[in-house]
């Protein structure tokens, strides 16, 4: 799908559901990777408005607000982010938070982190990508193929099962008709982003 049909696909969505916090990311998202920093911020202001636990928007905004100048703002919306992710056990965006405080040479919060000893991995355990925390493995894995290996290797059992659900609202607020590869690409983009897959 072209950067310009998806800014206009989200651009319908917000209009058509002005409490679809994801529609709102997805429209920051689409409009930041295209360059448009500036007609990024309201649609990520507007998505952290309405849902303060989603810490991927928090660096997105950051990252728009960095790109037009406004480094204080970057700053407190970091430092709020960062606090969100740690709560939520949100490791990719809230790592991705600290590199940025760190670029503009601010104060990273204090962080907790558990530390996957060789013992607990032979024992069967993982360190989440998601949380952080140390967990037993899943029972097997989600589904076929690489991407269902890399969560099955590196995702515990309780972020995956936070994913379906969310995946669900995913779903039904993008209005993903799951047999189209353009919808598939967006749904896994979430998949990843919510498991901390990179």
């Amino acid at each position: 799908m072209q950067e310009t049909d998806k800014i206009e696909r989200f651009r319908n969505m917000v209009l058509a559901d002005p409490q679809n916090d994801l529609a709102f990311f997805s429209l920051g998202k689409a409009l930041l990777d295209a360059g448009q920093p500036r007609e990024a911020l309201p649609a990520l202001m507007q998505a952290v408005s309405l849902n303060k636990g989603l810490s991927p928007a928090y660096a997105l905004l950051a990252k728009s607000q960095i790109a037009v100048g406004d480094r204080d703002s970057a700053i407190d919306t970091l430092t709020r982010g960062y606090k969100v992710a740690e709560e939520r056990g949100d490791m990719l965006p809230r790592n991705e938070m600290a590199d940025l405080l760190k670029q503009l040479g601010a104060v990273v919060p204090a962080a907790t982190q558990e530390t996957l000893t060789p013992e607990l991995s032979a024992a069967g355990n993982i360190q989440c990508r998601r949380c952080g925390r140390i967990a037993a493995k899943m029972k097997e894995r989600p589904f076929s193929g690489a991407l269902g290996e890399q969560i099955y290797a590196s995702v515990c059992n309780a972020c995956f099962q936070l994913w379906i659900r969310q995946g669900t609202k995913v779903i039904n607020e993008l209005r993903l008709n799951l047999t189209e590869p353009a919808a598939q690409d967006v749904y896994d983009q979430h998949m990843k982003d919510f498991l901390g897959l990179g």
